[in-house]
């Protein structure tokens, strides 16, 4: 079976045990080194290394015997290519530097992001922000191939995706937004039992707007704009959210026909991105907003503007990675509300960053407010002339509370 979203192929599964079998080399080598080295070391240390060196050969054993599991589900479904097909969609091969295996420093890089997350988040600076930003880069390769494997895992073992329910609960007359003012004070509120996604839809382009998280929650209730979808889309999947906003642009009559823009608050950005890596959805623009930049980045031919606070660390859980980078980043440092730390984060404060945005006359913005709203956007000319229609969608997972 092959959906729009996730496929499974049988030969990917026997190429990531041959990986596993790979990676399994590559720590032992770096055990070798380890325990050459501890040889020059003081007893204390040498103890440390030995200590670190038989748990990373506990690690290596494991992964060639996962290897070999891997390689007997590959010849057991062998019979079942087309249900197989797309592991490469799930599972990101490991990445190394200068011959140390990216895994290697994941375990130890976790404590280290912890750390500076909690920085990040509990006394916000652009200091604290750079550094967990700086953290979240040396693991984010390895957290997106254990979660792609987890996920692969639970399909294999018949797991099927929670079914989504999506109701229309308006519809109005609208005008076409000509600047990322407008833009930013259309996504939807984050707030309990309302609309996470608004459709506009005018004569020459359809723009999607979604909001950011509304709960903290991981037990996969009712409300998918949760934690559990934000670490799906994080790790490069589809989570239960972007189902959703999948099925209200189809029910709003959104094509690939459409040019169509998306504009996303946190979460919101994330699903964006998700939605313009696929080349059969055809998004055009792609507007962050105080979101991160997923690993997996948008499909050739998308152009992206990002509003991010270099005090905010949520735009910072994306880390550095080079083929996510926008075409036009917009940053400042605002100041932080006494006693909310998150403040920052509020889409309300992003309004002044866009506004400031539309006010500048550098190239770079004027052309993007050019690429996004239209030829008259940035002289201030008026909406386009045509009809404009809205429907605000909510979202949620059917049979749960």
């Amino acid at each position: 079976m092959t959906d729009s979203t996730m496929t499974v192929t049988t030969d990917a599964v026997a190429q990531f045990g041959r990986r596993l079998d790979e990676l399994a080399q590559d720590l032992d080598a770096w055990i070798v080194r380890a325990r050459i080295v501890s040889l020059l070391t003081d007893s204390a240390s040498r103890s440390t290394i030995e200590t670190v060196s038989d748990r990373c050969s506990r690690v290596a054993e494991q992964m060639r015997a996962d290897a070999v599991s891997a390689r007997r589900t590959a010849d057991s479904y062998a019979t079942h290519e087309a249900w197989w097909a797309g592991i490469h969609n799930w599972v990101t091969p490991g990445v190394h530097r200068g011959g140390w295996p990216v895994t290697t420093f994941s375990l130890a890089g976790l404590g280290v992001t912890a750390l500076a997350g909690a920085a990040a988040f509990l006394a916000p600076s652009r200091i604290t922000v750079s550094a967990f930003r700086l953290s979240t880069t040396g693991i984010s390769s390895a957290l997106t191939a254990v979660a792609g494997i987890a996920i692969a895992g639970a399909r294999a073992l018949g797991v099927q995706p929670t079914p989504i329910a999506v109701r229309a609960v308006a519809r109005t007359d609208c005008r076409a937004p000509t600047s990322f003012t407008e833009a930013v004070e259309r996504i939807p509120a984050s707030r309990p039992y309302e609309a996470q996604v608004r459709i506009e839809k005018t004569p020459t382009a359809s723009f999607v707007y979604i909001g950011g998280t509304v709960t903290s929650g991981l037990s996969g209730g009712r409300e998918p704009w949760d934690m559990t979808s934000n670490m799906v889309a994080m790790s490069g999947q589809a989570s239960d959210s972007e189902r959703g906003v999948r099925a209200a642009i189809a029910a709003a009559g959104v094509t690939s026909s459409d040019r169509i823009i998306v504009v996303g608050h946190s979460q919101g950005g994330l699903l964006a991105q998700r939605l313009a890596s696929d080349p059969q959805l055809g998004v055009r623009d792609v507007v962050l907003v105080g979101s991160p930049q997923s690993p997996g980045g948008v499909a050739p031919g998308v152009h992206v503007v990002a509003f991010e606070k270099s005090n905010d660390p949520i735009p910072a859980l994306g880390g550095q990675a080079v083929e996510s980078r926008a075409d036009v980043t917009v940053s400042r440092t605002p100041r932080v509300a006494a006693g909310d730390s998150l403040a920052v984060h509020h889409t309300s404060t992003y309004r002044e960053l866009a506004s400031e945005a539309d006010n500048s006359r550098y190239a770079e913005l004027v052309n993007a407010r050019r690429d996004v709203f239209g030829p008259g956007a940035s002289a201030g000319a008026a909406a386009e002339a045509g009809a404009c229609r809205a429907s605000e969608w909510r979202v949620e997972r059917a049979g749960r509370t």
